[in-house]
C-alpha cells in the first residue's frame, strides 16, 4: 500500500497542455475518482502515474519514491484498462496467472495466488474457459483478478466498467468498492460517469480542461461545490442555472432573475450583503424544487409560474422539464403521485433553504 502524491505536474503535447499544474494527495488506502468529461485531462493523468505518458513538468511520487523516471513495471502498480486487454489464447487462470510468471515467482505460490483472488471475485469455476467464452461481466472480473494477484501499492482502474450494460454496470460498482474494502489498498480510478464517482470515492476529484476544479468527498462536492462547473456536473439530473441580481429592499435582499423574485431567507442577507446589486447565477437542484400538491415537511416555499414541456415517469419520482414566461428551461424531481401534463400551466416550488450562489464573472462559488 502507498499514497501518490502529483506535485504540480503539468503534460504538453507539442503546444496543447492536457494537464496543467495538476496538485493533488491521495492518502495511503484511499479510493480516488477522477471525474470529468472527454479531454478533461483524467485518463492522462492516470497514465503519468502508471508510466505511460512522461511527465512534461512537475513530479510524481508512489510512497516516498519519485517516479517520473522509474519505468512502469517498477512503480509496484497494477492497471486495469478500459479494454480488458485479455490474451485470447489463454485460459483465464493462463491469464491471470501471465504476469506472476514474468515475475520468476513459484509454481505452488502462483496457483496460491491465482485460485484465491477467483475465489474472492466469484471467477474459480472459469479458471479453465478462454476469454471468448466469457460474458463481458466476467471478462471485467478477470481482468481486476489479472491485477489483485500482483498484490500491487496502487491499483488504477481506467473507465473499467464502460463496456457493461447498465445492470452489470450497477453489480460491478458495488462488487469494486468491496474489494476496495476488503484489500484496502490505495485505488485511483478514472470514469467520466459521475454516478460511478460518488457511488464508489472516498473523494473526487473533478477535472476540465486539465485542470483541477476541486477534489472533495463526494458529499461535499455535491453540497459546496466551489464552481459553476463542478455544481452542473455533479448530480443528475443537472443543477439548473439562472442568470441574477441580488437587490435590495429595506433590509431584505433579493434574488432577481427575468422569470421570478425571492426573498433570501435573514439569516443569509449578511453573506451575500457584499454582492449587493451585482449580477450573480442562481443554481438549484432539480430535487429542490416540488409539486405544489406534494411539498415536504420543513422547506421555505417559494412559487415560480413555468409551464411544462416534458416529463419522465421514473418510478420512485418523475422528472419535469419546465419552461418560465421568458423562456428559461430548467428540471425538477418531484413526488411520483405528480399528476403534471405537458403544457400545462404551474406554480412550481422552490425551497429557499437549499440553492447556491455563484460570482458572474468567475463562476465560482459565493459562500
Amino acid at each position: 500500500m502507498a499514497s501518490v502524491v502529483f506535485e504540480y505536474v503539468t503534460k504538453k503535447f507539442d503546444t496543447f497542455v492536457a494537464v496543467n499544474d495538476l496538485n493533488l494527495n491521495v492518502e495511503d488506502g484511499e479510493f480516488l475518482v477522477f471525474v470529468g468529461p472527454s479531454g478533461c485531462g483524467k485518463t492522462t493523468s492516470l497514465r503519468m502515474l502508471a508510466g505511460l505518458e512522461n511527465v512534461t513538468e512537475g513530479n510524481i511520487y508512489i510512497g516516498d519514491k519519485r517516479v517520473n523516471d522509474m519505468p512502469p513495471k517498477d512503480r509496484d502498480i497494477a492497471m486495469v484498462f478500459q479494454s480488458y486487454a485479455l490474451y485470447p489464447h489463454m485460459s483465464v487462470y493462463e491469464n491471470m496467472a501471465f504476469s506472476l510468471e514474468l515475475q520468476g515467482k513459484r509454481r505452488s505460490e502462483i496457483k496460491t495466488r491465482v485460485e484465491a483472488a477467483a475465489k474472492q471475485l466469484g471467477i474459480d469455476p472459469l479458471l479453465h474457459r478462454k476469454p471468448k467464452e466469457l460474458s463481458g461481466g466476467q471478462r471485467q472480473r478477470v481482468a481486476v483478478g489479472r491485477a489483485i494477484v500482483r498484490n500491487p501499492a496502487v491499483f488504477l482502474m481506467d473507465e473499467p466498467l464502460s463496456n457493461l450494460d447498465a445492470k452489470l454496470r450497477v453489480q460491478a460498482r458495488a462488487e469494486i468498492s468491496k474489494l476496495h474494502k476488503e484489500l484496502g489498498t490505495t485505488f485511483i480510478y478514472v470514469t467520466h460517469d459521475q454516478v460511478e464517482a460518488m457511488t464508489m470515492g472516498t473523494h473526487i476529484a473533478v477535472m476540465n480542461g486539465g485542470v483541477l476544479q476541486q477534489m472533495d468527498t463526494p458529499q461535499n462536492l455535491y453540497n459546496y461545490p466551489k464552481n459553476v462547473f463542478v455544481a452542473g456536473f455533479i448530480g443528475s439530473p443537472a443543477m439548473n442555472f439562472f442568470e441574477a441580481k441580488l437587490t435590495s429592499r429595506d433590509s431584505d435582499l433579493y434574488i432577481t432573475t427575468d422569470s421570478f423574485e425571492f426573498q433570501i431567507p435573514a439569516e443569509w442577507v449578511k453573506c451575500y450583503q457584499p454582492y449587493q446589486s451585482q449580477e450573480v447565477i442562481f443554481g438549484i437542484r432539480p430535487e429542490n424544487i416540488h409539486d405544489p400538491d406534494y411539498v415536504p415537511p420543513g422547506i421555505e416555499p417559494t412559487l415560480v409560474r413555468a409551464t411544462v414541456s416534458v416529463t419522465e415517469m421514473m418510478g420512485n419520482e418523475v422528472i419535469v422539464y419546465l419552461n418560465t414566461a421568458t423562456g428559461q428551461e430548467f428540471v425538477a424531481r418531484v413526488d411520483p403521485r405528480s399528476h403534471m401534463a405537458v403544457g400545462q400551466s404551474v406554480s412550481i416550488v422552490f425551497d429557499r433553504s437549499y440553492f447556491h450562489l455563484f460570482d458572474k464573472p468567475s463562476q465560482q462559488a459565493i459562500t
